[in-house]
């Protein structure tokens, strides 16, 4: 996994760092620790990220757009603002039904 590219206590702004790439789904690394992983992601329309049940806690913010968040086989539809907590050991997808951005912490714990 790549390193963040963003030092403490400095302000950024997310949306002039990374742009939109057709038919792809964009990773910036915001924080990498032993405990946490904060990344922001831009996923163009279609595409979809699968988390196969992952041992770690997942915290999903969206900042643009809409998504679809299925855990479980449940769809849950989330828009600008919204958030979700994806549980551990649980299959669960994110799919663009149009482009969005969301950021994700991804918790790990014993």
């Amino acid at each position: 996994m790549e390193n963040e590219d963003f030092e403490e206590a400095i302000t950024f702004n997310l949306s002039d760092i990374i742009d939109y790439k057709s038919n792809d789904i964009v990773v910036k690394n915001i924080l990498i620790r032993n405990a946490v992983i904060i990344q922001y992601l831009l996923f163009d329309f279609g595409k979809v990220q699968a988390f196969e049940k992952s041992p770690f806690l997942r915290f999903i913010y969206i900042a643009e757009g809409k998504a679809e968040v299925v855990i479980r086989k449940n769809s849950t539809f989330l828009q600008k603002g919204d958030s979700i907590l994806i549980p551990g050991n649980t299959e669960s997808s994110i799919e663009a039904n149009q482009p969005f951005k969301m950021i994700c912490t991804t918790i790990k714990y014993d």
